[in-house]
């Protein structure tokens, strides 16, 4: 199979096997332009598929914690002041300004606070008519920044000491620390959230403000597309919003189905009855079988792999969990790492197109450059790995596989979510343990407990997860406040819940660090502390993919950092 051309940096959407035409950018296909193009009058509808039906869709998850199952569809209904494109460039988007260090519009105090200043397009409205203002940003800052309700993420509101809006169109931002990013407020954290319909419900009962139909089945937001119908275990109708601030979307109807099975999702695309998947509904094999079929067929499907993810193994570092013990020691880690094949496995699951991971980013990524002197690599060595576990006791049985230094039986047990991809991968890794001396046994979790935020939390040694290869997702997997807890409902990113002082030290050093020179810095060490400590077990770039029709253009793929495949739906079009 041909390789993917990955583009410069990993940033923009990998063309895959010609798949993409040229002149209509990464996300066109030839389409039919003509004959089959419909009537200019005639209503554009089509039909997506969506992997499960989420928690909170339109927030990002922001009360569930439901991961981005739900974000895929936030920027179809929401907006954000400002956007990443497929390429990684940053645009205003709700902002018709983003702070600027040299426009004087952000400036940063001796005392380290900070100051920025966003002005607004005009002109934005809600969902219901009612104008977009300063006190929908404002309120939603304080919604989010509020210790009494059970968000799943803070990471800027706290930072942020109060807002003002000296008039209708701008916002000013009062910092208590540099943040690094506070031009490109991409996601929740300030709203905006519509004052008008849910803020008296916040000040009078909090709790029942976290349990609102709004964040589901009544949701206004002020994107380019309105919810019209939610068919709780079917889909979702998402209708054109004639008054987006951009100007109306192309297509008039997008139907969201909720396709758990990767047979359903395939044989719908080949009957015609979807036109196209947002990524993680099918993975990168299934994704080229229909695209093989279609072009079998004289189609030219659109394919976009974005290597947005990384793929690890979760370390179980809870006292009370943990089994075997001996895995809180990072020499048996190590071995454990050494003894996995991972080139193996970027061949078996995605035809040997992405290099297998060494760190938490691409080495196309600038980070990783930066990193790359301090990154300790652990190269496939099945003999070098036996050889470490017998330096500690480690002796193998008569039925081949390894006991401690008491005589204990060493069991790893490896959970993972149901998936061609995901369970290939788990019996790839759990062979190579076991021709190590390994003794492993694989649970593969239901559809009902992937759901369910707390089985990515509880297990004794091992799960498989991903995680998208953005700054505030890293450093949240690797601190210590980012673990998973019943407290919080299990959101937390880091699973394991491994705790370690010089991580946490180095990472709210990264959250100040405005300057370049100093985040490289920073992402070196940091970099270097996982790659010595192991907190989870590196694997591969997990790609994202998705494949639509013959026809359907203006998609772009998934954007870096990653935010939303939806982030242009309303250049979508039908031809």
């Amino acid at each position: 199979m041909s390789r993917v051309r990955i583009a410069a940096l990993m940033l923009a959407a990998s063309t895959l096997l010609a798949a993409c035409t040229p002149g209509g950018g990464p996300g066109a296909g030839s389409g039919g332009a003509g004959s089959d193009e419909p009537p200019a009058s005639a209503p554009k509808a089509i039909a997506v598929a969506l992997e499960n039906e989420p928690k909170d869709p339109f927030v990002g998850s922001l009360f569930t914690g439901g991961g981005q199952i739900g974000a895929n569809l936030r920027h179809a209904v929401h907006s954000s002041l400002a956007i990443y494109d497929e390429r990684g460039a940053l645009h205003p988007l709700m902002a018709a300004q983003l702070p600027d260090q040299e426009k004087g519009t952000w400036t940063l105090h001796p005392d380290g606070s900070m100051e920025t200043t966003y002005k607004l397009k005009p002109g934005i409205t809600w969902h219901d008519g009612t104008p977009l203002t300063p006190n929908d940003f404002i309120f939603g800052w304080q919604a989010t920044r509020d210790p009494e309700l059970p968000m799943s993420r803070r990471s800027v509101a706290p930072a942020i000491d109060d807002i003002t809006a000296p008039d209708d169109l701008t916002l000013v931002l009062s910092w208590n620390k540099p943040f690094p990013f506070a031009n490109a407020l991409v996601q929740d954290e300030i709203g905006p959230m519509p004052s008008h319909l849910i803020e008296d419900v916040y000040r009078t009962d909090k709790e029942r403000f976290a349990q609102l139909d709004y964040w589901t089945r009544e949701f206004v937001g002020v994107g380019p597309y309105v919810l019209e119908e939610w068919a709780e275990g079917s889909h979702l109708t998402l209708k054109a919003f004639d008054r987006f601030f951009l100007g109306p979307p192309k297509i008039d109807t997008i139907t969201v189905r909720f396709v758990a099975s990767t047979p359903t999702a395939q044989a719908n695309l080949l009957a015609g009855t979807l036109d196209g998947v947002i990524p993680r509904t099918l993975d990168f094999n299934s994704v080229m079988e229909v695209k093989r079929q279609w072009e079998g067929s004289g189609k030219q499907p659109a394919v976009f792999v974005n290597p947005t993810h990384f793929r690890i193994l979760d370390v179980q570092f809870r006292p009370e969990m943990v089994n075997p013990r001996e895995i809180l020691d990072v020499r048996v880690r190590r071995a454990l790492l050494m003894a996995i094949d991972r080139r193996g496995l970027v061949d078996a699951l995605l035809a040997g197109t992405l290099p297998y991971a060494d760190a938490l980013v691409t080495p196309f990524d600038p980070r990783y450059e930066w990193a790359k002197d301090a990154i300790m690599k652990y190269p496939n060595d099945p003999s070098q790995a036996q050889a470490a576990l017998e330096s500690l006791g480690w002796r193998r049985g008569s039925d081949g596989f390894y006991a401690n230094s008491v005589g204990e039986r060493m069991t790893m047990e490896l959970k993972t979510a149901q998936g061609e991809q995901s369970e290939l991968e788990q019996n790839i890794i759990a062979d190579n343990w076991r021709s190590a001396g390994i003794h492993v046994e694989q649970v593969v979790k239901t559809a009902a407990e992937a759901r369910d935020n707390s089985t990515g939390s509880i297990f004794p040694a091992f799960h498989a997860s991903a995680g998208p290869t953005t700054f505030d997702h890293i450093t949240t997997r690797m601190r210590s406040s980012g673990c998973s807890s019943e407290q919080n409902r299990w959101t937390g990113p880091n699973h394991g819940c491994w705790v370690s002082a010089e991580s946490d030290r180095t990472i709210e050093e990264m959250a100040g660090a405005i300057r370049q020179t100093d985040q490289a810095r920073l992402w070196r060490e940091l970099m270097k502390v996982f790659t010595e400590e192991l907190p989870f077990l590196p694997l591969y770039y997990n790609p994202q993919v998705t494949i639509f029709r013959e026809g359907i253009v203006g998609v772009k793929g998934e954007t870096q950092p990653r935010t939303s495949p939806t982030w242009n739906i309303y250049e979508w079009d039908v031809q």
